[in-house]
């Protein structure tokens, strides 16, 4: 995860927004919501105007449409159905600009609309948007470059502001030892725990036995109880709170 950044209903803003992705080289971006039925719903032709392409009804989505909601849209009213199709009016490919539209549920006539493979327009909606992006994760697997990582857990007592110095100057030594962003140290605190997660992760460069002794350094240089910890414990420690006393 590199950014987050949280628009109003403000077309400029999205816009603005997606051009700052974009020129920062964010290479997977995801919008959620703003492409419903009402007025304030502007997503699809915000991003359409940030890659310069037109924002059309589309005679796909729309059959879709019909084929899953058709009684529904038979019961509306002309200006009701204009506003349900909003839903379907979505960014145009152009000759410099690719548009997909993925459906990943054979139930849902909504698409993932995606820009440039870079930018992918999901609902708002919590359920809608865990589905479809489980879904979109499925489609991106083919695009992924697989690069082995080995990841390690070191839990300690020690608070996390007594271990940054320690920490800081380990990752200083490893940049300069192995490279930049080739062994990452990251700091977890666990507060009904009481006790902070210190990962240690390298890349496919980096010998293992290079790792375990950084992992034999970080317990004797933070204290606290130190031990190493397997990615199951680590991942229990994250995902409960432990029992008051």
């Amino acid at each position: 995860m590199k950014k987050i950044i949280v628009c109003g209903d403000d077309k400029d803003d999205i816009v603005k927004s997606i051009k700052i992705l974009r020129e920062e080289k964010c290479d997977f971006i995801v919008t959620s919501g703003g492409i419903g039925s009402t007025h304030d719903d502007i997503t699809y032709d915000a991003i359409a105007e940030a890659f310069g392409v037109p924002c059309e009804l589309d005679s796909e989505t729309v059959e879709r449409m019909r084929s899953i909601r058709g009684g529904y849209l038979d019961s509306l009213s002309p200006s009701q159905l204009s506003a349900f199709y909003r839903m379907a009016t979505l960014p145009q490919q152009t000759s410099e600009v690719s548009v997909s539209k993925l459906y990943t549920e054979s139930s849902l006539w909504v698409p993932i609309v995606g820009l440039q493979h870079q930018v992918y327009i999901l609902p708002g909606v919590p359920e809608l948007f865990r589905k479809l992006l489980v879904g979109l994760g499925d489609h991106l697997k083919a695009r992924v470059i697989s690069k082995a990582y080995q990841r390690f857990y070191v839990q300690t007592s020690t608070k996390e502001s007594n271990l940054a110095p320690f920490l800081s100057a380990l990752q200083k030594t490893c940049d300069e030892k192995f490279g930049a962003q080739q062994v990452k140290l990251g700091s977890y605190p666990h507060f009904s725990w009481k006790t902070v997660t210190i990962s240690i992760i390298g890349d496919d460069t980096v010998p293992q036995e290079a790792l375990l002794d950084i992992v034999d350094q970080v317990i004797v240089g933070v204290g606290g109880g130190a031990k190493q910890i397997d990615a199951q414990e680590e991942d229990f420690i994250s995902s409960h709170e432990k029992d008051k006393e």
